[in-house]
């Protein structure tokens, strides 16, 4: 080959390799990212922020990490595996959990966690352990109503177990509950028996309703019938009242009457007397040429 092609092919070379050593000068990490250079393996305490970082090529390197919650989900099934209930009831559970990487602690993270199968590892296990341990003090008729309390102790359990890895929990929750279907058939079967006691129940109190409003019609036309007695009653003892009170009108009118009798026969006498006296010539006047009225002509007026 003759220098004057060799000569080109040879700057193209370097070139490209300068171009290639200047983009491997500097590394880029992320808004939501956190880096820690990497020095021939051996990574550096101080943690990077976002923003464009140099670095020796071939030499350096910058770990970055997503500092955003991450997700992980698990289940623990029916079987064998399962959570077991204050009742003895054998349970399958769905759980999500949210953590992230602590931004100050990406340099243990980088030593001992850089891997993320390895902080799952660690998380499994006790998060399964808290998760079976807080079932097991309910009832499964408890459980669903006890869901949140559930998420919030086992939340707070894991974080005070893990308050030594460099990772921050952000929360757990159950996300669903499962049971066997021979206890998902006991469930219908009570709720059905549940229901017919309800329904016998509903009877009942409608019978007794039934009954009170018989109990109320009843005492209501006794005390209608007492108020007709007394009304009557009432009524009778008017008419006596009244009746004597007319009697004693009659008695009273007869006695003024009789007053009045007397006084005019008293009348008469004193009148007769008074015309003897008139005509007395000193012989005896016979009471016979004296008219008196009689009874009937003094009622009369006549």
């Amino acid at each position: 080959m003759s220098n004057k092609i060799l000569k080109p092919v040879i700057t193209g070379i370097v070139v490209l390799l300068v171009v290639v050593v200047i983009l491997n000068c500097f590394s880029t990490v992320g808004p939501t990212e956190r880096g820690v250079k990497i020095t021939l393996g051996k990574p550096n305490e101080e943690v990077l922020s976002s923003g464009l970082h140099f670095k020796l090529p071939f030499i350096q390197s910058i770990k970055k990490y997503d500092i955003t919650p991450v997700q992980y989900k698990k289940s623990l099934g029916i079987g064998t595996d399962g959570a077991l209930t204050a009742d003895q009831q054998t349970i399958g559970v769905d759980y999500e959990l949210f953590w992230k990487y602590k931004p100050e602690e990406l340099y243990e993270t980088t030593l001992k966690y850089s891997n993320k199968d390895i902080i799952y590892e660690r998380i499994s296990t006790p998060l399964k352990e808290i998760i079976k341990d807080e079932v097991s003090k309910i009832s499964v008729t408890e459980l669903v109503g006890s869901l949140t309390t559930i998420s919030q102790k086992t939340e707070d359990r894991l974080k005070e177990r893990l308050a030594s890895m460099p990772i921050a929990i952000e929360s757990v929750s159950i996300v669903n509950i499962d049971w066997s279907d021979d206890y998902d058939k006991q469930i219908k079967e009570t709720a059905n028996r549940r229901q017919q006691v309800q329904i016998a129940q509903q009877e009942a109190e409608i019978a007794a309703a039934q009954a009170q409003k018989l109990v109320k019609e009843a005492e209501a036309r006794r005390q209608a019938a007492e108020s007709d007695a007394q009304a009557e009653i009432a009524r009778a003892n008017g008419d006596a009242e009244a009746k004597k009170i007319r009697a004693d009108a009659q008695a009273y009118e007869n006695q003024k009457i009789a007053q009045n009798l007397a006084v005019m026969e008293a009348q008469w006498e004193y009148e007769i007397e008074l015309e003897r006296a008139k005509k007395w010539d000193g012989v005896e006047v016979s009471s016979q040429s004296i008219y008196v009225p009689n009874t009937y002509d003094l009622k009369s007026g006549r």
